[in-house]
């Protein structure tokens, strides 16, 4: 690949106003952190402050919003087409102010701590509710708009929610029922993480010096760096489900095998009302076990496509290779721009 020496511009929004032509003199840096699910995305904004105008009159409000946009050219192509990245909409968190040299770090997340996702603890209880019922209800509270991108949608026979926020008790939930969790743009996104992994990449990252043959719907990448990691402990090859109902003393009992796996059998004694939610619950549970099986990062030059939740293909790294899915990317703009990504392999059938 011709790795072109690329200018990023970054455009930021400050509570909807642009500010990037002000900002421009003094920005140093701006680093973005990408995750999967689970936690805040956030970015952090690194300012040059000699003449103390950050820390007085321009000192920004903590909860004021930055909307950030990055915008890519190539230096050598000027005529090549602009790639922009939405980078999102987050909440001012943090300031802190640094000297010798002077410099104030702005640190804003993708969870907002001004609306009651976060900011209130409540105590309530459902019966025979759907998941997704609950889900819409917790984002109409907070004024968001809910993103379901699963098929999955269980009917809980008892959620209790006691003194907790919205957002714990969301992820709570979401995480009993093998389900991820992100924030971001206004949005409570739900999905389903093997969903994700079962589809195409068109990313493959390469070793320098690897051979390999071309395809063209493929994008290749060489790493800067990298390392893998391969656990043992707390890793299965299956998983038995095994439950008796009280009343009527049936027993409702499942094993799901994973393919191409050998090694431990993982007990499971969960109430299930059926052999087929029996069957839904042994790959969960396994699922819960094995995705943290080999894991890795690289890093690389910057590139907009890095994105958490991408499927990537890695090639020239031995046992290593094969499909993996992003599940951290951070992107840091100063002198240059580089991606820095956590990966795992995907869940082969389940």
């Amino acid at each position: 690949m011709n790795f072109k020496a690329r200018r990023i511009d970054i455009n930021i929004k400050y509570d909807n106003k642009d500010i990037s032509t002000d900002l421009k003199p003094y920005l140093l840096g701006l680093s973005y952190n990408d995750v999967l699910s689970g936690q805040a995305d956030d970015i952090q904004i690194t300012l040059e402050d000699k003449k103390d105008i950050w820390k007085s009159d321009w000192f920004p409000e903590k909860g004021a919003t930055l909307s950030v946009n990055l915008l890519s050219n190539s230096w050598k192509n000027l005529n090549e087409v602009q790639q922009n990245f939405n980078v999102g909409l987050f909440e001012i968190d943090e300031i802190t102010c640094k000297g010798y040299p002077q410099t104030i770090d702005i640190k804003a997340v993708s969870v907002p701590d001004n609306n009651t996702l976060r900011g209130v603890e409540r105590t309530k209880s459902w019966e025979k509710t759907e998941l997704k019922v609950i889900a819409k209800e917790k984002a109409d509270n907070a004024n968001m708009e809910l993103y379901w991108d699963t098929d999955i949608n269980p009917v809980l026979d008892r959620a209790e929610q006691t003194q907790q926020s919205d957002l714990s008790f969301l992820l709570q939930l979401c995480n009993d029922q093998g389900l991820a969790l992100k924030i971001c743009n206004n949005k409570i996104v739900i999905f389903d993480e093997e969903k994700y992994e079962q589809a195409e990449a068109n990313i493959t990252i390469i070793k320098p010096n690897t051979i390999y043959q071309a395809n063209k719907n493929m994008t290749y990448l060489k790493c800067l760096s990298y390392d893998f990691k391969s656990k043992v402990r707390d890793i299965y090859a299956s998983c038995h489900v095994k439950y008796q109902k009280s009343k009527t003393k049936e027993v409702i009992e499942t094993t799901f095998i994973a393919p191409n796996k050998k090694g431990k059998v993982l007990e499971i004694k969960e109430q299930v009302e059926n052999v087929a939610e029996a069957e839904r619950l042994a790959k969960k549970r396994l699922r819960e076990k094995n995705k943290e099986e080999i894991t890795g990062s690289f890093n690389m030059i910057g590139n907009f496509n890095l994105v958490a939740g991408t499927v990537i293909e890695v090639l020239g790294f031995g046992v290593f290779d094969g499909k993996y899915i992003i599940t951290n990317a951070k992107h840091d703009i100063g002198n240059g721009y580089s991606a820095t990504i956590d990966i795992r392999k995907c869940l082969d059938g389940y």
